[in-house]
């Protein structure tokens, strides 16, 4: 219970205080059991796609050259970020 003579405005917000749990053994984790079948991580396989193909003008914008420039400019409380220029 919040004592009779505690003010808010000189002492703060009251938080009742904390009593030591006897019975608190630590965090709580999951029991493992051994599993026999376990055989580590599993790793994906690579397989060739027979289907692809390298394309030349994957990453050019501008085929006749770029006359204009794009930023997108995010604003917040801590300053300003420059996310994507296009």
């Amino acid at each position: 219970a919040k004592p009779d003579d505690w003010d808010d405005e000189d002492d703060g917000e009251w938080e009742p205080p904390m009593v030591d749990n006897p019975d608190f053994q630590g965090p709580w984790s999951p029991k493992m059991i051994p599993n026999p079948e376990y055989k580590g991580s599993w790793v994906h396989p690579m397989i060739a796609n027979p289907e692809y193909e390298y394309d030349e003008n994957m990453y050019n914008v501008c085929k006749d050259g770029c006359s204009h420039v794009g930023f997108e400019l995010w604003q917040g409380k801590s300053g300003s970020i420059f996310y994507d220029i296009i």
